[in-house]
C-alpha cells in the first residue's frame, strides 16, 4: 500500500463505518486512478509523496456531513443527530437575531428618548462612535438578523455568507484589542468568537438532503423572542444585582430555562419528535458549560472576584443539575 493510498484511507475515516465498508475500496481506486499520469516515474513519485487535493478533501467533508447529519432517508441515528444540530443552530441563530434587534433600541433608551422605560443603572453609558468607519464596523453584528431569516427561508449558503459579515469584524477587533493591549486579557471575547465560528460551520448541516425548516414557527419565534427579551433586558439593565450576569452567565441561564421547559413538556410528545430537541438542548448545554468554565479566570482580576466566581460556579452547577437528567432520562 502506497503512502498516497494510506492518506486517502485516513481521509475516508471521516465517513461512517458502514458506508466505508461498502464504498471505501471503490473510492480509493477512483482517487488513485485520477492521480495516474501515464509516466511510471511520475506516478511512483506521486504514490509516495502525493496528497489528496483540496477539492477532494472538501468533497469528503461535505459527504461526511450529509451522512453523519442526515435527512429523512438516513438511518435513525444519523437523522436524529442531524436534526439536533440543525435545531441547535436555529436556536443559536434566533438568539443572535433577537439580541441584535433589541440592541437597535438601546441607544434610544440610553439617550432618554424612551422615557416610558425605567432608567438604566450608572454602568450603562451611551458612548458616541469615534468615526464613521468605527460606526460601520460596529453595524456588522446586525447581519445576524438577515442571516437567520435566510436560513429559515432555505437559503443556507446566503445565510453563511451574511453570517460571515457578522463574524469577521468582531474577530478582527478581538485580535487587535487583545494583542495591542487596549483591553485587559480576557477569555470571554475569544470564546464568543469561537462559538460564532462553530455556528457558521454547523450551518453546513442544512444540506440538500436535510428536511426544509418549518418557516411559520421559526419566523413567529423572532417577534415572540423580541417581546420576551425586551423586559428581561430592561430588568437586567435596571437591577444592579443582575448586572453581574455576563454573556456566559446569560447563556447558562437561557439554556437552563429551555431545558426545564423541555423536560416539563417532553412526556407529552412522541419520542421520535422530542429526541432531536433533547439532543439539541444537550449540545447547547455542553457549549454553555464549556464556555462558562473556560471564562472563570476572567473574574480573578476583578474587585468582586470572590462573588463573581461563586456566581459563575453556581451557573455551572445549575447547567449540570438540569443537563444530566435530560441526558439520562
Amino acid at each position: 500500500m502506497s503512502r498516497l493510498e494510506k492518506r486517502y484511507r485516513l481521509l475516508l475515516r471521516l465517513l461512517p463505518a458502514a458506508y466505508r465498508q461498502e464504498w471505501e475500496d471503490d473510492m480509493v481506486t477512483a482517487f488513485l486512478d485520477s492521480m495516474e499520469t501515464g509516466d511510471p516515474d511520475t506516478t511512483e513519485y506521486v504514490a509516495e509523496h502525493g496528497r489528496p487535493g483540496l477539492s477532494e478533501i472538501a468533497s469528503i467533508l461535505s459527504l461526511a456531513v450529509r451522512l453523519r447529519l442526515g435527512g429523512p432517508d438516513a438511518p435513525p441515528r444519523s437523522f436524529a443527530w442531524g436534526q439536533a444540530v440543525r435545531l441547535s443552530v436555529l436556536m443559536a441563530m434566533l438568539t443572535h437575531a433577537v439580541t441584535v434587534t433589541v440592541s437597535i433600541a438601546v441607544p434610544l433608551w440610553l439617550s432618554g428618548k424612551m422615557a416610558w422605560l425605567p432608567a438604566p443603572t450608572a454602568e450603562w453609558v451611551l458612548a458616541p462612535p469615534r468615526n464613521t468607519w468605527h460606526t460601520v464596523w460596529g453595524l456588522a453584528g446586525y447581519a445576524w438578523l438577515p442571516a437567520y431569516l435566510a436560513l429559515v427561508l432555505g437559503h443556507r449558503r446566503v445565510a453563511q455568507a451574511v453570517a460571515l459579515l457578522a463574524v469577521v469584524p468582531p474577530a478582527v477587533t478581538t485580535v487587535v484589542q487583545q494583542f495591542a493591549g487596549d483591553v485587559p486579557p480576557s477569555v470571554t471575547p475569544w470564546a464568543m468568537r469561537l462559538v460564532d465560528v462553530l455556528l457558521l460551520l454547523a450551518m453546513s448541516a442544512f444540506h440538500h438532503g436535510a428536511p426544509p425548516v418549518p418557516r411559520r414557527p421559526w419566523l413567529l419565534a423572532l417577534p415572540v423572542g423580541i417581546l420576551l427579551a425586551v423586559p428581561l433586558f430592561t430588568l437586567q439593565a435596571t437591577t444592579p444585582a443582575l448586572s453581574v450576569l455576563d454573556w456566559p452567565g446569560l447563556s447558562c441561564a437561557t439554556v437552563t430555562a429551555a431545558m426545564l421547559v423541555h423536560l416539563a413538556v417532553r412526556g407529552r410528545g412522541h419520542p421520535a419528535r422530542t429526541l432531536p430537541w433533547s439532543l439539541a438542548l444537550l449540545l447547547l448545554a455542553v457549549t454553555a458549560f464549556v464556555v462558562r468554565t473556560a471564562t472563570l479566570p476572567d473574574h480573578l482580576g476583578q474587585v468582586h472576584r470572590s462573588t463573581l466566581t461563586a456566581i459563575a460556579s453556581v451557573e455551572v452547577l445549575v447547567v449540570l443539575a438540569v443537563g444530566v437528567p435530560l441526558a439520562v432520562l
